[in-house]
C-alpha cells in the first residue's frame, strides 16, 4: 500500500518558508475558470532513455560490490531522477527548449559522483533539483536546510531586510485619489478578505488603486476574481493549463481532495474521471480565452502593483495578469518577482531510503512554452522605483506607497 501524501499549504511567513517549503497550494486546484478552449493543442511530450539504462554502463561497479551506503544513495538518486522525468509536469518542455544536452551531462556526472562516494544523497538531490529550481521553476524543490540556503543565494542581498518585512492586511484611503490594498498572502483566509477590501475600494471616492503584493508567496489564484476583471483592458493570447496526467500525479490530487473533502466540485471529479480514462500525456485542466467574457471598466483609472523578490506563485499570477491584458496597471519594484508562477498544484515525495522530502510540480501553464529562460526568472517591473526596500512593512503606508500614489497621478 502507498503512503498518504504529504501536501501542505505554505504561508510566507519568513523567506526559508518561501524557499525550504516552496508554495504548495492546495486549494489553487479548485480556483478554476470557464473552460471557454476546447480545441487546444496537447504538449509533446519528451521520453529520455531510463537513467539506469543509460547510465549503469559509466560504472562496471556493480550493486553487491557497493557499501550499503553508496548502494541505498544510488538508489534514492535513481528514484528521484526517473519520478521526476516522468512526472514534473515541465520537464517536456524543458527539454523541447534545447536543454536536453545539459541535462543528459549534468544527471551522469551526478550519477557517478555518487557511485564514487564523492557525493552523499542530499548533496546529489540538491544538486540535481537545483538545476531546474535555478533555472526554470521555483515550484520543485528540497526540503533541507542546505537547499534553502543555496536558493537563498540567488536572491539579491537585501535578504535581512525583507525577511523583516511581517506584512499585514490593509485596506485604506492613502491620499484623496488613491487606495491601497495590502495582500500578505493569497491564502484560503485572504480571499473574503482580499473581496472585501476591493468592495471598500469601489465604494470610496479613490480613482486610482495600489494592490501591494510584497512578501506574498501565493495561495490560491481564486482570490484575484474580482481584481482580474476590474482591471482588464484587452484581450491576448488564451492562457492553458495542463496536469501532466500520470498515475502519480492523479493520486496526489486524490490526497489533495481527501483533505479537503469539500473541495470536491462536479468539474473536479469530472476532471479526475477523465484523466484516468484517457490516454494522453497531458489533459487540460483550466483553459480561458480572453476574447470571452470580460469586457473593461472604467472604475479604475489608473492601478498599481508593488512587487519584490518574494512575490510569488498565486500572487504572481495577477501579475502576470496585467502585464498581458491590462493598460490601466503597471507593476512596480526594484527587481523581478520570485518566478513560481508557470507551474503549479505541487505534489510531494519522500526517497525510499534517506526519506529525504522533495517537491514537483504537475501543471504547467502555456505560457511556460513562451517563456526562453534567457533572462532573469520571475516577472520584471514596469517601472523601478528609485527607494530602497522598507525596512518595516506591518499595516503602515511605507515609502514605496507615497511615492507610487504620487507616479499615479502623472
Amino acid at each position: 500500500m502507498k503512503k498518504p501524501i504529504k501536501i501542505i499549504l505554505i504561508t510566507l511567513p519568513s523567506l526559508v518558508a518561501l524557499i525550504a517549503l516552496i508554495n504548495i497550494t492546495v486549494v489553487e486546484l479548485f480556483a478554476v475558470f470557464k473552460d471557454h478552449i476546447t480545441s487546444a493543442e496537447e504538449p509533446n511530450f519528451v521520453t529520455l532513455t531510463s537513467i539506469t539504462e543509460e547510465l549503469d554502463s559509466i560504472a562496471p561497479t556493480t550493486n553487491m560490490e557497493m557499501p550499503d551506503s553508496i548502494r541505498r544513495n544510488l538508489e534514492d538518486y535513481d528514484y528521484l531522477v526517473s519520478f521526476v522525468e516522468e512526472n514534473y509536469a515541465p520537464f517536456s518542455a524543458i527539454m523541447e527548449k534545447g536543454y536536453e544536452q545539459e541535462y543528459r551531462a549534468m544527471r551522469k556526472q551526478i550519477r557517478q559522483q555518487v557511485i564514487n562516494g564523492e557525493a552523499g544523497i542530499e548533496k546529489a538531490a540538491i544538486d540535481y533539483v537545483f538545476w531546474f529550481f535555478s533555472q526554470f521553476d521555483k515550484h520543485i524543490s528540497v526540503h533541507t536546510e542546505a537547499f534553502s540556503k543555496a536558493a537563498i543565494a540567488l536572491f539579491p542581498k537585501d535578504t535581512e531586510i525583507i525577511k523583516k518585512y511581517a506584512p499585514k492586511a490593509v485596506s485604506c484611503k492613502v491620499d484623496s485619489c488613491t487606495w491601497l490594498i495590502r495582500v500578505p498572502s493569497c491564502e484560503p483566509n485572504f480571499e473574503e478578505w482580499t473581496k472585501d477590501a476591493f468592495q471598500q475600494f469601489v465604494e470610496s471616492d479613490c480613482k486610482n488603486l495600489i494592490i501591494d503584493l510584497r512578501g506574498n508567496g501565493g495561495g490560491a489564484d481564486g482570490v484575484w476574481k474580482n481584481y482580474n476583471a476590474a482591471l482588464y483592458d484587452h484581450p491576448n493570447k488564451p492562457y492553458i493549463c495542463w496536469l501532466r496526467n500520470t498515475p502519480e500525479n492523479l493520486y496526489s490530487w486524490e490526497n489533495i481532495l481527501e483533505m479537503d473533502p469539500t473541495s470536491k466540485s462536479k468539474y473536479v471529479l469530472k476532471f479526475m474521471k477523465r484523466c484516468k480514462s484517457s490516454k494522453k500525456n497531458f489533459e487540460k485542466w483550466v483553459a480561458w480565452d480572453s476574447d470571452v467574457g470580460l469586457q473593461p471598466t472604467t472604475r479604475i483609472h489608473r492601478a498599481a502593483v508593488l512587487v519584490d523578490w518574494m512575490t510569488a506563485s498565486a500572487a504572481e499570477s495577477l501579475v502576470g495578469f496585467v502585464k498581458k491584458y491590462s493598460d490601466r496597471a503597471k507593476v512596480y519594484g526594484v527587481g523581478n518577482t520570485s518566478g513560481a508562477n508557470q507551474t503549479g498544484i505541487t505534489g510531494f515525495r519522500t526517497l525510499p531510503n534517506s526519506k529525504i522530502e522533495f517537491y514537483y510540480a504537475t501543471t504547467v501553464d502555456s505560457d511556460f512554452y513562451d517563456n526562453d529562460f534567457s533572462g532573469t526568472p520571475g516577472i520584471a517591473p514596469d517601472i523601478i522605483i528609485p527607494l530602497p526596500y522598507a525596512t518595516t512593512l506591518t499595516d503602515n503606508i511605507d515609502e514605496w506607497v507615497l511615492w507610487v500614489a504620487e507616479d499615479l497621478k502623472r
